[in-house]
């Protein structure tokens, strides 16, 4: 069931969810998870606030004669059914894959509840319309687009005056409340001056909200590639190859896929740092990382854009790319045809860096060649450490057998039976 969901979700690229895309879907419950912590405290908040001052007039003098059995049902009705409809997103928030129909309707619900309670507290003279900016605040936090924000912003103006106007020209009854002038809810400039006042401030706000989630999710982005990037190659570091590995394993085990693992080592690496230095050493390995991404699949169709292939700076002059979705033949293929572009582009590359900085004359260049080992889940392994050892094993056979070559792992024994 949560498999048929998936697909519908809009940034999951087909059937089954990437790591990546799983990611995506966890941070956005996260963030609903909040939301409905945020709502249970102001329900409480909201359900104190009707009872205390209730029992508080019971005991001074106030003016309660405007408050009639009405005033306390609808609002008493109101609370209870946002109450009712927020444990329900409490308890099966998590089972929803498709995220944003689920935010809408959690937004349109607080829209049509806060409605009702500045109604039910006194339309124009109500205290409650800084709801509305709280409503702004929380389709910020928790829509991905900055539209949403605004539309759920223009639909708190709208609302706000629609319920101005109505009670005005007598649509829907005024609602008095003690303490105030309910006079002002008869007098248009009075009405115009505070719908203007509102929305510029919802606007305002829907403005700072944009503006700060964009700000925070940019930063979270930037923060989260200095932790996970290798600062000279610019593919992902070690512990984040492990940790995606592992994810993408266990994915495959889930929805049962099929995955590979390239492992590339460039050859006679040490040929380049002795005779040029280590920045031309560090040029090639850049040369090589970069047909590496140029090759590698992305998602581009899809917002947020994600990398279908993840491509590491395993150690050294070793890399590895790792293939979801890809069987050991497909690998194989993928991995000649990388290895010719390194072979084509990246020797060319290097060599006129080394002409331009280095020697203009320099004839005996060496060319830049990578030997690849090739390993696939579950034909060659069934776990994160047996597939990066089946992949080595396979690129230092390739290494053995002349180099600037493919290799794929051979399946074992027990694997094999």
């Amino acid at each position: 069931m949560l498999n048929g969901y998936l697909k519908k979700l809009s940034f999951v690229s087909g059937d089954v969810p990437t790591s990546e895309e799983l990611a995506l879907i966890k941070d956005s419950r996260e963030r609903i998870g909040l939301v409905i912590t945020a709502r249970w405290i102001v329900l409480g908040i909201l359900a104190a606030y009707g009872i205390i001052p209730y029992v508080f007039f019971q005991h001074y003098s106030a003016d309660t004669n405007s408050i009639t059995p009405l005033h306390c049902i609808i609002p008493i009705v109101a609370w209870s059914f946002i109450a009712i409809y927020n444990a329900f997103f409490h308890y099966s928030h998590k089972w929803f894959a498709n995220i944003r129909p689920l935010n809408q309707i959690q937004l349109l619900l607080d829209l049509f509840f806060i409605t009702i309670v500045v109604h039910f507290s006194g339309g124009a003279v109500s205290w409650f319309w800084t709801m509305y900016m709280v409503l702004t605040l929380e389709a910020a936090l928790i829509m991905d687009k900055g539209s949403d924000t605004y539309a759920i912003a223009l639909g708190g103006i709208l609302a706000y005056g629609g319920l101005l106007f109505s009670g005005f020209y007598g649509l829907i009854r005024p609602v008095t409340m003690p303490f105030e002038n309910n006079s002002l809810q008869r007098i248009s400039s009075y009405l115009i001056i505070k719908w203007g006042w509102v929305s510029v401030t919802n606007m305002c706000i829907a403005f700072i909200g944009v503006y700060m989630m964009k700000t925070v999710r940019h930063r979270e982005m930037q923060l989260r590639q200095l932790v996970v990037k290798d600062a000279l190659t610019s593919l992902y570091n070690r512990l984040y190859f492990y940790y995606r590995l592992n994810s993408e394993i266990q994915r495959a085990k889930r929805y049962r896929r099929c995955l590979s693992l390239l492992i590339l080592d460039v050859d006679n690496f040490k040929r380049f740092n002795d005779r040029y230095g280590h920045l031309v050493g560090d040029d090639v390995l850049r040369a090589i990382c970069d047909t590496i991404v140029s090759k590698t699949r992305r998602g581009e169709g899809k917002k947020p854009s994600y990398e279908v292939d993840i491509a590491c700076r395993y150690g050294g002059e070793e890399l590895a790319v790792i293939l979801p979705e890809t069987t050991s033949l497909q690998a194989a293929i993928a991995a000649e045809r990388l290895r010719g572009e390194i072979e084509k582009r990246c020797g060319a590359t290097v060599a006129e860096r080394i002409r331009k900085d280095f020697d203009k004359t320099a004839r005996d260049i060496p060319g830049v060649t990578v030997s690849i080992g090739v390993a696939s889940y579950p034909e060659h392994a069934t776990e994160t450490e047996g597939l990066i050892k089946a992949a080595d094993d396979a690129m230092y056979a390739a290494k053995n057998a002349g180099k600037n070559q493919v290799m794929v792992a051979r399946a074992p024994a027990s694997l094999a039976l």
